[in-house]
């Protein structure tokens, strides 16, 4: 069953063309996540308390219109399904009205904040959330590095950028990916589709080089590779599918 909560876009939520910054966005899917979680085994708290977390895997963006500043909206969310390993989760944003703005999937697994490592899917913790068991499982795509990138920009991970499983908010990826963009295409261009998979957790203090590969495939359309990296190691992979504003 879906969660619905509401939202009054504000200015600071958004980029200079008054669009909704997509940090900003999943942040707010998140807090509709945690808002529906927060009396069972899987809020926050509780799972801080069992030495355990939440940790996102991959996400599938479907965007139809970015709201824009002062612009009411309703996000949801509902925990789509399970099986031994893995967590289903989806996400969306409508207007007033009803009409869709953008819809997420998401695949997440149970992680031990302690070991750092993948933990089996809790029986109790997921009939709790009301998720069904899947005999099929949701396919997103696939993605890969490629052999060659255009450019790169080094960031490092700073204290401001963790969340409570210690590692890097998977939100600000989105600025390291954003940023390698030029000002003038973002302001000229909005996003309809993203893929993006986490492979490794990015750290405090790690150094990373988020690189970027941009393909024209129409006159309104573009495509962005992007692959962050830490020393050799390949941490997550994003393709991003725009369309000039309009």
């Amino acid at each position: 069953m879906k969660f619905y909560k509401d939202y009054r876009v504000q200015y600071d939520d958004c980029d200079e063309t008054k669009r909704l910054k997509l940090t900003t966005m999943i942040n707010m899917l998140m807090e509709v996540s945690e808002a529906q979680l927060a009396n069972t085994l899987g809020s926050a708290k509780a799972m801080n308390e069992q030495g355990r977390g939440w940790v996102v895997t991959q996400y599938e963006f479907h965007v139809k219109h970015l709201p824009k500043a002062l612009e009411a909206v309703k996000a949801w969310t509902e925990a789509a399904g399970y099986n031994r390993f893995l967590c289903y989760r989806d996400f969306g944003m409508e207007d007033l009205e009803g009409n869709e703005l953008l819809t997420v999937h998401s695949q997440w697994v149970l992680f031990d904040l302690k070991l750092r490592k993948m933990l089996p899917t809790d029986p109790d913790l997921v009939k709790g959330i009301g998720a069904p068991k899947l005999a099929k499982l949701p396919r997103f795509k696939r993605l890969r590095p490629l052999e060659a990138y255009d450019s790169s920009h080094v960031y490092r991970v700073r204290y401001y950028d963790l969340d409570t499983n210690h590692h890097m908010n998977n939100g600000r990826y989105f600025d390291w990916i954003v940023d390698t963009l030029p000002r003038d295409f973002l302001n000229q261009h909005v996003p309809v589709r993203i893929d993006l998979r986490f492979d490794k957790e990015v750290q405090y203090g790690d150094e990373a080089q988020s690189w970027l590969k941009f393909t024209r495939t129409s006159q309104e359309e573009c495509l962005s590779q992007h692959l962050i990296k830490v020393g050799e190691d390949d941490m997550a992979l994003c393709e991003i599918a725009w369309r000039k504003s309009l």
